[in-house]
């Protein structure tokens, strides 16, 4: 509330150097403008409120239109302005020759701000003297910086709004448009706007090395984070957990990189670092133990497939192989596996000559994902497979939610009802139901004739159900059965209104 009150305050003082009987507020000089702009305790809306009661008393300049934009005017007031300049420079309405105000466009927005590889937009708003003005043609002069062919054209619209459509920016930095009206025409205080392109979120995080082989020197991480164009990423904060000792902290430069300097002791011998950026997956960086492991040369050799149905095994034995970092193999070391959602075989078992273990995996009985573990010492390795549900077994209907497979369900006569039929597989996972699905449409004539007093309004069809919509025609009790080989039946009692 303090600022109106000033506002108020100043108004009464600038109305006290007139005769009280003008009634009429002295007109504001440029640096009584500037005053009002840089106060702290006036908002926009207020500064263009007191000029257009006070107006101005000078006719501005491209000099006095950049200064004002200096002290922080912004499109509200720029058109007051040029509104009040366009009022006092017009001759008295009466007179028959009377030229038309000035017409002023006024940037919505004077800084546009985008980030890389999205679309943007620029708002200019065209006036005279307040009164939009409609199918006003616009260039946005520059705007082939930003990948157009040639500048960018808009029409007024009819409350004098154009809207300037950019593509997406993929380098960061800032471009500047000049708005100019119908064949380049300049407008009062040459209105322009500025397209900040800023870099996007954290898309990517790259480590080097990608692993420490030797512990007596210590070892220096380099983390580079750009976004998902490649662009980087400065003041990123970049987290690096060793184990030993609280985690370390450090921000991106503007190349997007943060180094860290580790002293021997810091470095977790047979275990490995994390390094951690918002929104991005943890980053491990093995590091030899005592026997040399290498953490990027042990790991699983994937095998050709790595999906197939619940309840199945592997098309081929899974192989476990570890290495050191001088690249030989770690011959008669323990290896211990474990499963989510499968079953390994065998659960430990010793390093071969050539440092390998086989192992046979029977995937779970949960459509999704099973994970399969390897550790051996310090070092843990990781191998997902993705389970897909088996063939139908059931077929199961709902009506509004709830199941009424072998039930029987209460509907209206005459009034439609869906049922939705879905299908499972034996360990219960939901699966497809397009094999019924084509059945269903290619013998939909023959369902319909079974149904005596259930008429087949509607049949939709999808991968993951069927859509069933029935109507009784008659009061009675009626059995609706659905599939074959394998089918779904509820009984339907239909009632009066």
């Amino acid at each position: 509330m303090r600022a109106p009150l000033v506002a108020l305050a100043w108004l009464a003082a600038c109305a006290a150097a007139v005769p009280i009987a003008a009634q009429t507020p002295r007109p504001l000089d440029k640096v009584e403008m500037i005053r009002l702009l840089t106060n702290p305790l006036f908002a926009q809306s207020e500064v263009a409120d007191v000029v257009r009661r006070s107006c101005v008393g000078f006719r501005p300049t491209e000099r006095d239109w950049a200064d004002l934009r200096s002290a922080g005017a912004g499109g509200e007031v720029i058109a007051s302005v040029a509104a009040c300049t366009a009022r006092r420079s017009a001759p008295p309405a009466a007179a028959p020759s009377a030229p038309p105000a000035t017409l002023t466009a006024v940037a919505v927005t004077p800084e546009v701000v985008a980030v890389a590889g999205s679309p943007s937009s620029v708002r200019v708003f065209v006036h005279r003297s307040g009164v939009p003005q409609r199918r006003v043609p616009l260039t946005l002069r520059g705007t082939t910086s930003v990948g157009l062919q040639r500048d960018a054209t808009a029409l007024t619209d009819d409350s004098g709004m154009a809207v300037f459509p950019l593509p997406p920016v993929g380098q960061p930095g800032t471009h500047r448009f000049e708005v100019l009206g119908n064949s380049g025409a300049t407008f009062p205080g040459r209105p322009s706007v500025s397209l900040v392109v800023r870099p996007g979120e954290p898309g990517r995080l790259r480590v080097t090395p990608d692993y420490i082989a030797s512990l007596e020197r210590g070892a220096t991480i380099v983390a580079t984070v750009t976004d998902s164009l490649g662009n980087p990423l400065g003041q990123e904060p970049v987290e690096l957990t060793s184990g030993v000792g609280v985690p370390i902290s450090a921000a991106t430069d503007s190349l997007g990189r943060a180094s860290f300097a580790l002293a021997p002791g810091a470095l977790p011998r047979g275990g490995a670092l994390q390094l951690r950026v918002r929104k991005l997956a943890t980053i491990d960086i093995p590091v030899a133990d005592a026997a040399g492991l290498s953490g990027a040369a042990t790991g699983f050799v994937y095998p050709v497939a790595r999906r197939g149905r619940v309840g199945s095994s592997l098309s081929e034995p899974l192989v476990f192989r570890a290495r050191t970092v001088q690249g030989s193999a770690p011959i008669g070391r323990v290896v211990r596996f474990r499963a989510v959602n499968a079953r390994v075989k065998p659960d430990s078992a010793v390093l071969d000559s050539t440092g390998r273990v086989p192992l046979d995996v029977v995937l779970g009985t949960r459509a999704g994902e099973a994970l399969v573990f390897a550790t051996i010492d310090s070092v843990e390795k990781l191998l997902t497979f993705q389970v897909e549900p088996g063939p139908i077994a059931t077929l199961v209907m709902e009506h509004n939610g709830e199941v009424v497979t072998g039930r029987a369900m209460v509907v209206r006569v005459a009034a439609p009802f869906v049922l939705r039929v879905t299908a499972r597989d034996f360990y219960g996972n939901e699966t497809s139901i397009d094999a019924l699905a084509q059945m269903l449409r290619a013998s939909r004539t023959q369902l319909a004739a079974r149904q005596r007093y259930l008429e087949i309004v509607a049949l939709e069809s999808g991968d993951a159900a069927v859509l069933v919509t029935l109507k009784a025609q008659r009061i009675g009790t009626f059995d609706f059965t659905i599939g074959s080989g394998i089918t779904a039946s509820v009984r339907v009692e239909a009632v009066a209104r």
